[in-house]
């Protein structure tokens, strides 16, 4: 199912402790040339996982993925509270150090 002469693009892996919406748009960024092939784009997303990630890739029902937009819609909803726990930069703002602690 490989396109003649397709390399596979280093991607940046994927560990489950990010943000999943900006993974996708740097995948989809990588693949930009193989974007209308929904079965290339399916196929090779797993090699933009690593860790946990990995192992919810591989334990995905594949009833459940029938489109890109199903296998979008699983890892974003698998991830979003990566995106529930971010702060916003409104939070970042208010934040403040007490005198004796460092910022880390």
């Amino acid at each position: 199912m490989v396109i003649p002469k397709f390399e596979v693009s280093d991607f940046d892996k994927y560990k489950g402790t990010t943000y999943p919406k900006n993974h996708l748009k740097m995948y989809c960024q990588k693949m930009g040339a193989y974007a209308k092939n929904e079965d290339l784009l399916i196929h090779f997303f797993q090699q933009s996982l690593t860790g946990v990630a990995t192992t919810w890739y591989t334990n995905l029902e594949p009833s459940r993925v029938h489109s890109w937009k199903d296998l979008m819609v699983a890892f974003v909803r698998q991830y979003q509270y990566n995106s529930d726990m971010a702060p916003d930069r409104m939070q970042l703002q208010n934040m403040c150090k007490k005198g004796h602690k460092s910022f880390k």
